[in-house]
C-alpha cells in the first residue's frame, strides 16, 4: 500500500548515469525517454528541488551527461563519480544523500535492472520512500519487467513524469501555488505539455 504522494518539501531527485554510453545502447527510442529527462531536469531545477547526479567511468568510456542534459542540469545539482552498481554502497553518495534531509527519492536513468534496481533498494534501505520515474529510465536489456517487478514487490512506488508534475504542482489555481514557484507558471505551461510528449515503449 503507498502511504502517501510526492512532497515537494520532502522529496529529492536522484539521476542515475544518464550517460552518453548508455543513451548509445539503450533498447528502444531515445527521444521520447530524452526528453522526459531532460523536463525532469528543468523541474528540478526550476523548483529547487535537491538533485544528486552519479556517473559510471565518465572520464574513461561513458562520458558525463548529453549536451542536452547538460544545458538544463540545475545549479543546486551535486555529481558524484560512483564505483558501485548500488550506488547507496558508495560512502561519498550515501553520506551526500543523507545530508539532503529528504525522505522521498524521485528516480531516473541508467540501467533500469542494474544500478537503478540496487540503487532503488538501496534508498529504501536507507528509509527513504522511493518513486521510480518509469518513462524517465531505460535500458539495454530487451526484457526489464522482471527488475520492475522485484523493485515494486520490494515497495518501490511505480511513477511518471507526468505524474510527479502534476502531483508537485496539485492545482491549476496560479494564485495558490507557492510564492517563489508563481513567477515560473507560465514557464511550466509552455513547456509541460507531457500529453503532448511522444510517447514512451511498454516495457516487456
Amino acid at each position: 500500500m503507498y502511504a502517501s504522494a510526492v512532497d515537494p518539501g520532502k522529496v529529492g531527485v536522484l539521476l542515475i548515469d544518464a550517460q552518453p554510453f548508455f543513451w548509445g545502447c539503450m533498447h528502444g527510442a531515445k527521444e521520447p525517454t530524452l526528453i522526459r529527462v531532460e523536463r525532469l531536469l528543468m523541474l528540478a531545477d526550476w523548483l529547487k528541488l535537491p538533485l544528486i547526479a552519479t556517473f559510471e567511468h565518465p572520464v574513461e568510456v561513458k562520458g558525463w551527461l548529453p549536451e542536452r542534459l547538460e544545458r538544463v542540469f540545475p545549479s543546486q545539482g551535486q555529481r558524484f563519480v560512483k564505483q558501485t552498481f548500488n550506488c547507496c554502497s558508495d560512502d561519498a553518495v550515501r553520506e551526500a544523500i543523507r545530508k539532503l534531509q529528504i525522505s522521498q527519492a524521485v528516480v531516473a536513468g541508467a540501467e533500469t535492472d542494474v544500478c537503478i534496481l540496487q540503487s532503488s533498494l538501496g534508498l529504501m534501505s536507507m528509509g527513504l520512500q522511493v518513486f521510480l520515474l518509469q518513462d524517465c529510465t531505460f535500458t539495454s536489456e530487451h526484457h526489464a519487467r522482471p527488475a520492475l517487478d522485484r523493485m515494486y514487490h520490494a515497495g518501490v512506488i511505480p511513477c511518471t513524469l507526468k505524474t510527479l508534475f502534476y502531483e508537485l504542482m496539485h492545482t491549476v489555481d496560479k494564485d495558490a501555488l507557492p510564492v517563489e514557484w508563481k513567477s515560473r507558471a507560465d514557464l511550466f505551461a509552455e513547456y509541460f505539455r507531457l500529453e503532448e510528449l511522444p510517447p514512451t515503449e511498454p516495457v516487456s
